[in-house]
């Protein structure tokens, strides 16, 4: 049987907790209880020094996007641009669908300013690695950092912007995810791929 510390109990727990009841509703002593500690023990306070820092931790881990889980490394061992855009559209496409369940959480979160900047963090490191791949193709080379990161954004906006449709429940008859992932795709591999 396979015995799961404390810290990553009290994470694990957290979590939905924070979920369904939202942040600010959920107590420290309810986390310890659904861990199987005794609340207002101290036992909490051994792992984590607030409800902050735990919130901190897990949206790192599990729900914000990080360059990492998008491995850009292996995105160019792919050689097709094509290719490479169809995988960073999955894998934003697999971040929408985990972070759906929390919506309501990170809304709440950014109310806050340590939610606000964890957001801003996970922003600007994903936002650099976008920028280090699409600088790295022929037809953005030579750019300026702010002319790379207006086309980083050109180029993502429009997928970024289907999906939170898609996880708002919003309808979009006119747009086929296949067709319009194909199309995307293709028209920014073509336009990358050409030396500017």
């Amino acid at each position: 049987m396979t015995r799961v510390n404390t810290r990553e109990r009290i994470k694990a727990v957290a979590l939905p907790l924070f979920a369904e009841q939202g942040f600010a509703a959920t107590s420290i002593a309810a986390i310890e209880s659904a861990a199987g500690l005794a609340p207002r023990a101290g036992a909490f306070y051994r792992h984590f020094s607030s409800k902050e820092a735990l919130f901190e931790e897990i949206a790192r881990e599990r729900i914000t996007e990080t360059p990492d889980e998008f491995d850009f490394e292996g995105l160019r061992a792919f050689g097709d641009t094509r290719a490479e855009l169809v995988a960073l559209a999955r894998r934003f496409e697999i971040a929408a669908e985990r972070q759906k369940p929390y919506l309501r959480l990170i809304e709440e979160a950014r109310l806050t300013a340590s939610g606000r900047s964890l957001e801003r963090q996970a922003n600007e490191a994903m936002l650099e690695a976008l920028m280090d791949w699409v600088g790295a193709k022929p037809g953005a080379r030579g750019l300026e950092a702010a002319g790379l990161a207006a086309l980083t954004v050109e180029i993502f906006g429009s997928w970024l912007y289907y999906l939170s449709k898609r996880q708002q429940g919003v309808e979009l008859a006119a747009l086929d995810r296949d067709e319009l992932l194909g199309d995307w795709a293709n028209r920014w591999s073509s336009m990358l791929d050409v030396e500017s």
